[in-house]
C-alpha cells in the first residue's frame, strides 16, 4: 500500500539554509517527492525553512509535518499542507477501494488534475513512464519505438487524427520510407491499436470511431506477418559446437550461450543474463522466468555443467553465472535493460559471424533460433507436442498444442537425451 508524508527534504539544502517541504509518497521501497509549491495555485508562497522550524510528524499525526509557531506563516501554511495530505491520502484509498494498481505517473496525474494529453506524442510518453514505474522496460520499449516513428512521420497528431485512412498512410510510410517488412509493420499497428483502447479508457477517444476491425483497418487482412521458421537441425549445432574459438572473445560468449541456452531447454537470453549461481543446486537449474513469473525446475546435463564449469573457473563475478550483468555498474532495473540490450545485440551480430565460419552465411543465427530449435529438434525426434510444451513452460497449447498436466522430470530429460548428443 503506498503511504502519503508531508516532510521537510533535508537533503537537499537551499542557498539560504532553508529546506523545502514537499509530499513524500512510499510505494514498495521506491519513494518520490512532490514539492508543496509545485501543488499550489500561488507558487510564490514559501513552503521552506529552517530545521528548527520544523515539526516532523509523530505517528499520531499520520503522515502530517508542520511548521512550528516560530515560522512567520504557520497558521496560513499549515493547514495547506493538511489539505494536500488529505487529497494525496484520498487518491490512494479510492485506488484501493477499485482495485486500481499504484502507479507514480497516475498518482502524480491525479494529484495536479491533469488529464491526458490529446497530443498522441505526449500521451505516449505518459504510457511509457507508467510501463516504466511498474518496470515493464521491455514493453516500454516497444511503446518507445513507435512513438519514435510516429513523431518521424507526423509529430503533431492529435489521437483523434487515429483514423483507418491515417493507419494506411502510416503503414505506407513505414513499407516505402523506412523500408520495414510486414512482420515488424505488424508489431507497431498492434501497438497503436492497444494505444487507442487505452485512450478510450482515458476518455480521449470515441469508441464508435474504432478504425481498427474487418471492415476498417485490419491488420490480420493488410499484414503477412506470419513469423519465418526459426530454427536450424542438429547438423548445425555439431558445428557450432565443434568450432575451435579463442576463449574470451565475443565469438566464444555467443557459441556458449547459444548451446547453453539449446542444453536449457531454450533458456531465454534475458534469464540466462540474470542467472546466478546460487540458483543452482542438487545437479538442478532453478530460476523464475523474467517474461512470465513462472518457476522452471531443470535438471542439469552434463553438456551445460561443461558450459558452467568454464564460467565458474574463469568468471570474476560471484553472483552471476554469464559475464553480462555487474550490481556495482548496472544498479537500476532500466541500466540492467539496456545492458541486456547491448549484450543481446553483439551477440547476434557474433552468431552471425559463426554462421559464416561454418559456411552458412545465408543462415540468420539469433539467440531466439536456440529456443525455437529446441523445441523443433524434440519434434523431429518424435517426442509428443505436450511434452515440449511442458519442458518450454507453456500454460496453453495455442502455443503448441493442449493444455496439459505436468510430467516428470524423467520423461523430458529422456527425451533430451535423443537430441543432445550430437
Amino acid at each position: 500500500m503506498a503511504k502519503a508524508a508531508i516532510v521537510l527534504k533535508t537533503k537537499q539544502k537551499l542557498s539560504n539554509g532553508e529546506y523545502s517541504v514537499a509530499l513524500r509518497v512510499s510505494q514498495n521501497k521506491e519513494r518520490k517527492y512532490y514539492s508543496i509549491t509545485s501543488l499550489v495555485e500561488n507558487q510564490s508562497i514559501p513552503f521552506k525553512c529552517l530545521p528548527e522550524q520544523w515539526s516532523e510528524a509523530t505517528q499520531e499525526d499520520n503522515g502530517l509535518g508542520k511548521f512550528r509557531r516560530s515560522f512567520k506563516f504557520y497558521k496560513e501554511l499549515n493547514p495547506i499542507l493538511e489539505k494536500r495530505l488529505s487529497e494525496a491520502n484520498k487518491i490512494i484509498r479510492e485506488y484501493e477501494l477499485n482495485d486500481i494498481p499504484f502507479t507514480f505517473t497516475q498518482f502524480e496525474r491525479d494529484l495536479k488534475k491533469q488529464k491526458p494529453s490529446h497530443l498522441l506524442n505526449e500521451y505516449y510518453k505518459q504510457l511509457i513512464n507508467e510501463l516504466e514505474n511498474k518496470r515493464k522496460l521491455g514493453l516500454a520499449s516497444v511503446y518507445y519505438e513507435t512513438q519514435s516513428l510516429l513523431k518521424k512521420f507526423n509529430s503533431n497528431l492529435l489521437i483523434t487524427d487515429l483514423n483507418s485512412k491515417l493507419l494506411e498512410s502510416f503503414e505506407d510510410w513505414l513499407r516505402n520510407e523506412r523500408k520495414n517488412k510486414d512482420t515488424t509493420i505488424s508489431v507497431k499497428m498492434r501497438n497503436l491499436q492497444r494505444v487507442v483502447n487505452l485512450a478510450i479508457e482515458d476518455g480521449l477517444y470515441k469508441k464508435e470511431n474504432y478504425p481498427f476491425g474487418e471492415k476498417k483497418y485490419s491488420i490480420n487482412k493488410r499484414l503477412n506477418h506470419k513469423t519465418r521458421k526459426r530454427s536450424v537441425n542438429l547438423n548445425i549445432f555439431k558445428r557450432i559446437k565443434d568450432l575451435k574459438l579463442k576463449e574470451g572473445t565475443g565469438l566464444h560468449f555467443a557459441q556458449q550461450v547459444f548451446l547453453f541456452s539449446f542444453y536449457m531447454r531454450g533458456m531465454n537470453f534475458i534469464d540466462m543474463a540474470f542467472l546466478e549461481w546460487s540458483d543452482i543446486h542438487n545437479n538442478e537449474i532453478h530460476y523464475t522466468r523474467r517474461k512470465t513469473g513462472q518457476l522452471f525446475t531443470i535438471p542439469l546435463n552434463q553438456y551445460a555443467a561443461e558450459i558452467l564449469k568454464f564460467y565458474k573457473n574463469t568468471s570474476h563475478n560471484d553472483k552471476y553465472v554469464f559475464p553480462i550483468l555487474n550490481d556495482s555498474i548496472h544498479i537500476t532495473e532500466k541500466q540492467k535493460y539496456t545492458r541486456k540490450k547491448t549484450v543481446i545485440k553483439k551477440v547476434n551480430d557474433n552468431l552471425k559471424e559463426i554462421a559464416k565460419l561454418i559456411g552458412e552465411e545465408d543462415l540468420k543465427l539469433t539467440t531466439y533460433v536456440s529456443r525455437h530449435s529446441y523445441a523443433t529438434n524434440l519434434k523431429r525426434s518424435g517426442v509428443a507436442t505436450g511434452i515440449i510444451s511442458e519442458a518450454l513452460g507453456h500454460q496453453t497449447e495455442q502455443q503448441t498444442q493442449t493444455y496439459l498436466d505436468e510430467f516428470e522430470k524423467g520423461v523430458i530429460s529422456s527425451a533430451e537425451a535423443k537430441i543432445f548428443d550430437f
